[in-house]
Order: C-alpha cells, then structure tokens, then sequence
C-alpha cells in the first residue's frame, strides 16, 4: 500500500509538470463557509420491549412514558428549524412476510430537558425553535398495533430531517 502511494505521488508530479510546462501560471481560490450548523444526538432508544401491552397495542406516549426516544438538537439558539418524519408505516414481518404491526408515531419537543414539559408536535412537520442556549429536546413516542402480527423479526428504520427555516 505504501509503494503505490508513493507512484501516485511521482506520477501526480510528473502531471503537474507538464501542465506548468504549457502553462505559464494560473490561480485557483476555493473557499467553503458553513453558515450555521445542526447536530442530532441519540440520547436514549424507543424502548419497545418494556411497556405493556394494552389489548393489542404497545403505547409509547412521547410526553409522559420513560419508554420515549429522546433526541438533543444542538444548534444556533432561538433559531426556528422544520422536523420531518413519517408517521405512519406498516412494518412487515421479514423472514415469511405473515406477520404486520402498524406503527403510529408521535414526537414531543421543549427547549430543556423536561420531558412532561414538553409539547406535542404535529404529526410529520412541525416547526421547533431551538432554546436559549442552543439546544432542543425531542422525544419519540409511538402505538404499535401487533393486532396482525406473527411470531418473527420485524425491521424498521425510523428516519427524522430537520433543517433550519
């Protein structure tokens, strides 16, 4: 690996010497400025295997369950952004595809910490202001309905956007 670093180092060299042979001189400039940034940080997982089940339906409720998802949004302080996700799916079983759970979820967010001070968000967009000192607090929630399930793996991927607006 380390020999044909070097050939690509004396063959880029020998490139550049011919094109300065044609070329008397030039000038390039780059420069890249990144205005203001959003970081997403997984605080604590959906914590499926633990609530009750209530007839045929686990309730995960974003703003009072210890079950909830949290997420941290770290970004320029009172700053509005947009958060996108889908709320509903229908998750099929993956070996023998008998099984469905129809999934439901439900996010709340607050500028600190405090989840049963959080209110709820609408359901697929909802606009959040970040909080004075640069952060906002989102948790996830969700009612899975295992009324058509069957014994086996069900896979998920949930996906959360936000941007600034």
């Amino acid at each position: 690996m380390i020999k044909s670093n070097i050939v690509l180092v004396i063959i880029f060299i020998l490139v550049s010497g011919s094109i300065r042979a044609q070329t008397p001189s030039y000038s390039i400039e780059v420069s890249a400025v990144v205005v203001e940034n959003l970081r997403l940080i997984t605080v604590r997982d959906l914590d499926l295997y633990s609530p009750s089940v209530q007839g045929s339906v686990i309730i995960v409720n974003p703003i009072t369950s210890t079950y909830a998802g949290l997420f941290k949004i770290q970004g320029s302080p009172n700053r509005t952004i947009r958060i996108n996700y889908t709320p509903r799916e229908s998750i099929i079983e993956q070996n023998e595809g008998l099984g469905v759970v129809q999934a439901l979820y439900s996010m709340s967010a607050a500028g600190e910490d405090i989840q049963s001070g959080s209110f709820l968000l609408t359901q697929g967009s909802a606009d959040v202001t970040i909080g004075a000192l640069g952060e906002v607090f989102i948790w996830l929630g969700a009612e899975f309905d295992i009324s058509q399930a069957a014994q086996g793996n069900y896979l998920s991927q949930f996906v959360l956007e936000f941007e600034y607006i």
